[in-house]
């Protein structure tokens, strides 16, 4: 008897052996803790499936751009959550991602929080690694329930919130655009007032900005291509450039030709910034009730940024429209408002990157603070991150549509604002110059 339990303890422990020496990748886990001493599991990737090939025209994909906030229980498919995850910061075949890296940081990471557990995002493996087991899509996503929530966080010891949140507006905007072609829907939920991917545990040196619940629409899509534009600006054209090819080709760069742009190259890109759809919504959303939606979305509905195009000529603004948002599907009255004489290039370098005076033409997003205190105030300088998102999405569409026309630009952080705000002509306690946007063809 002593033999054969000895021999059924050997044959176990070469068993044990066998199944850890061969056991597959994907099931190597290791256990961790985070900053509460809470235990959260972290193992080898999972590689998602190649990303769709989606053709629809990038200005097609921006008049289509809407918040969902209503979800079927229908599950997302792997080949399109990778399509969408490729999207938000993805590598591309150059080894660059498909978003810029502003103030040459990489910071942003995404969970993908799905029914078995929490995934981090390895965008350059294009791979999920489990992370911690549990469904918490409920309770980080308790606004909007979905199939699967997406939490958008940065790195600390990478960025700062400003910076940081930046870079996930343009993240943001890529899962908005890529949804939707998919028809697909999601909304941006920020962090604050309440707590929002937190609950899941995360490492000291990460910081929640939002969440953005994925799913199917319970209200379908439903568009009517109805512009009716009343603007002495040239009518948007639709280019024959997929969102995907922008996407693997979008790049930036720090000279430029002389060559001025064209009225219509202009009025593409500062309606890409943060103009208007063509596109009315008919889907009848019970808690989107807005009807002609705009390029990019804004927390509470403030969209509080002004938009100024720098030429040689002078500097201007750009009007783009008579409302912040539009219940009923009104007409697009959009124009430019000259404000500066003269070609103010220089000082606009000067205040952010010398670089910046050889372009054509320079966009300024610039934040209206009084337009921030309204039911809810959200003009405090802690809560100046919301703000960079949206003008992180703001930007990262000018870099889109500059790709579509042929162009190419910049994302750049502004060093001096006080001499943006004297430039233009505004109070710097009432006023926040966030990016300088330079645009032209590349030399």
């Amino acid at each position: 008897m002593k033999k054969l339990w000895k021999k059924g303890l050997v044959a176990s422990l070469f068993l044990m052996f066998i199944s850890f020496a061969f056991a597959p990748a994907t099931e190597i886990i290791k256990s961790s803790s985070d900053e509460n001493g809470e235990i959260y599991m972290i193992s080898n990737p999972y590689t998602l499936p190649p990303p769709l090939t989606v053709d629809i025209p990038l200005e097609e994909a921006i008049f289509r751009r809407m918040s969902i906030r209503e979800f079927t229980e229908e599950p997302i498919t792997d080949e399109e959550l990778s399509t969408i995850l490729w999207a938000a910061c993805g590598y591309r075949e150059d080894g660059k991602r498909t978003v810029s890296d502003i103030n040459n940081t990489e910071a942003a990471v995404i969970y993908v929080l799905k029914e078995d557990g929490v995934y981090k995002y390895d965008a350059l493996n294009h791979s999920l690694v489990f992370y911690k087991e549990g469904d918490y899509r409920d309770i980080v996503g308790w606004q909007y329930k979905a199939p699967i929530q997406l939490g958008l966080c940065w790195n600390t010891d990478k960025a700062d919130a400003n910076y940081g949140s930046a870079e996930l507006g343009q993240i943001g905007q890529n899962i908005y655009l890529m949804a939707n072609a998919l028809n697909l829907g999601t909304v941006i939920t920020s962090q604050t007032p309440d707590p929002a991917i937190e609950p899941v545990g995360l490492p000291p040196n990460e910081e929640g900005m939002g969440v953005m619940p994925l799913g199917h629409p319970e209200h379908p899509y439903n568009f009517v291509y109805r512009p009716m534009w009343i603007s002495p600006l040239p009518r948007i054209k639709v280019s024959d450039i997929s969102l995907t090819t922008v996407l693997e080709k979008r790049n930036e760069t720090i000279l430029w030709e002389e060559s001025e742009l064209t009225r219509q190259e202009i009025n593409q890109l500062l309606w890409a910034s943060y103009g208007y759809s063509y596109y009315l919504d008919k889907s009848q959303q019970g808690k989107n009730p807005i009807a002609r939606h705009r390029t990019v979305p804004s927390a509470h509905g403030y969209y509080p940024l002004r938009i100024y195009a720098v030429t040689k000529s002078g500097i201007y603004r750009y009007i783009h429209g008579l409302l912040s948002y539009d219940l009923w599907g009104l007409p697009v009255t959009t124009f430019l408002l000259k404000i500066v004489n003269g070609d103010k290039r220089d000082e606009v370098a000067q205040a952010s990157q010398s670089f910046v005076a050889s372009a054509p033409f320079i966009i300024i997003s610039v934040l209206d603070i009084q337009k921030t205190i309204q039911w809810d105030d959200l003009s405090k300088e802690e809560l100046r991150w919301l703000w960079y998102y949206e003008a992180g999405a703001s930007a990262h569409n000018i870099l889109l549509e500059a790709t579509a026309c042929g162009l190419i630009g910049n994302i750049i952080p502004i060093n001096d604002k006080g001499s943006i705000c004297s430039l233009i002509g505004l109070d710097e306690n009432k006023f926040d110059p966030l990016f300088v946007i330079p645009v032209g063809r590349e030399a």
